[in-house]
């Protein structure tokens, strides 16, 4: 697969719940989520992310048939209230200059998606291992560091 650019009639045929959505409204979504899936991904991955992204915006925005986008249309995703008895707790998301952009995808499953190919495709510095160091996925957040006797290389990733 090359890269191709996201075309609205693509995008509906992984995510239908947007199917009812006009294909400008789409386009202007997509066009957004392309400032943060470029050619540095791997191309296995750039339409993935490309789509989680676009998705990610557009269940915010309430725009979907599912049921996310509806609970983020309706406002009821702003807070969980769990009820047991006579005690009922009430949690309000954070404020938007308290939330993380980890949060901030997390509030959707297309956004968690996001985060993790993400955290794949942009994880830092790869590690390249031999068979001395085992098995090992080469990124350097899984390296296990100073417990195999490399004590400040990665700087306490």
């Amino acid at each position: 697969m090359a890269y191709e650019d996201l075309t609205p009639a693509r995008f509906k045929e992984l995510k239908p719940q947007f199917a009812s959505v006009d294909d400008a409204v789409v386009q202007s979504y997509i066009d957004m989520a392309s400032v943060f899936v470029d050619q540095s991904w791997p191309e296995k991955l750039y339409e993935q992310g490309w789509v989680a992204y676009t998705c990610h915006l557009m269940t915010l925005d309430g725009l979907g048939t599912d049921a996310e986008s509806r609970s983020q249309a309706s406002g009821r995703s702003q807070y969980q209230s769990i009820r047991s008895g006579e005690l009922t707790l009430t949690r309000f998301q954070k404020a938007a200059g308290d939330t993380s952009y980890g949060d901030w995808l997390s509030q959707t499953n297309c956004g968690a998606y996001f985060f993790q190919l993400l955290r794949m495709v942009k994880g830092g510095p790869r590690v390249a291992v031999g068979a001395v160091g085992g098995c090992l996925s080469g990124y350097a957040k899984d390296w296990p560091g100073p417990a195999y006797g490399w004590p400040g290389v990665f700087g306490g990733l």
